[in-house]
């Protein structure tokens, strides 16, 4: 049996809404129990924290944040409080999205900058605040497994142009340790974008993130991305293996050497 999704009192009919990414994963336990000084609105995730009066934030365990009309000083003052319980974070990422939630729409639609919405419950909040933090943590993904496609061509050119790596055997170990760090955060994390609970619950929740995540291309980014970290593990086993022959290849040598 499906229940309904607790209703947001609202005087604004419409919302400004800028999901960033702040860090590899937050610690949603662990924030609950250091911050104190807002209104938890649920318990679960993505968690909504009521900053102010129709101004919320809401956050995912994969590291983004969503703003709901939420000016930048009180931004800054939050994300700097959010500090201890983000892993692995930057001093600043470039990942962000912002898109419009307009509410009394008379039927729900989504554009890439617009999300047209019929009423506003904690339910379409947390739906449209997942699928903007899934988007801006896709983003920072592909950013990476770029950078690691960039630094793997420039060593598969070398060996194809003249047989060897551009580079020393422990530099070569370094970038092979960069490309598998990259896809072991990426894979772990991939399982984290699966739809939220109450897409199963409610058919009109299940509408509204399909009519997102097919405006933000969603699973056709993850499939691209699940294909580049797939090439990415062979082409790191293509280099595990040219080292081994190379090992070997000098090992051989040594032996011929103490022999004769």
């Amino acid at each position: 049996m499906t229940t309904k999704t607790k209703k947001v009192k609202s005087r604004h009919p419409k919302y400004f809404v800028d999901t960033v990414y702040v860090g590899e994963s937050l610690d949603l336990k662990k924030l609950q129990e250091g911050i104190k000084q807002y209104s938890y609105l649920n318990r679960d995730e993505p968690l909504i924290l009521k900053l102010l009066k129709d101004q919320y934030a809401v956050l995912t365990k994969f590291g983004a944040v969503s703003f709901w009309n939420v000016p930048g000083k009180l931004r800054r003052q939050f994300l700097k409080e959010l500090q201890p319980y983000v892993n692995n974070k930057k001093l600043s990422y470039s990942y962000d999205e912002d898109t419009k939630v307009l509410v009394g729409s008379g039927a729900e639609r989504v554009t890439f900058e617009k999300v047209y919405i019929t009423d506003l419950d904690l339910g379409k909040i947390k739906i449209i605040s997942y699928v903007l933090s899934q988007s801006v943590a896709l983003e920072r993904y592909e950013d990476d497994i770029e950078t690691s496609l960039s630094e793997v061509g420039s060593i598969v050119e070398g060996l194809k142009v003249t047989g060897k790596a551009p580079m020393s055997e422990k530099e070569l170990l370094k970038q092979i340790g960069r490309v598998l760090s990259v896809k072991q955060i990426a894979v772990s994390h991939l399982a984290l974008f699966d739809k939220p609970e109450e897409v199963w619950e409610l058919p009109e929740l299940e509408k509204l993130y399909n009519l997102m995540s097919s405006e933000y291309e969603l699973r056709v980014r993850f499939e691209v991305l699940d294909k580049k970290i797939n090439y990415l593990s062979d082409i790191s086993q293509m280099l595990m293996n040219f080292l081994a022959e190379k090992r070997n290849a000098f090992l051989e040598i040594i032996i011929i050497i103490l022999i004769a």
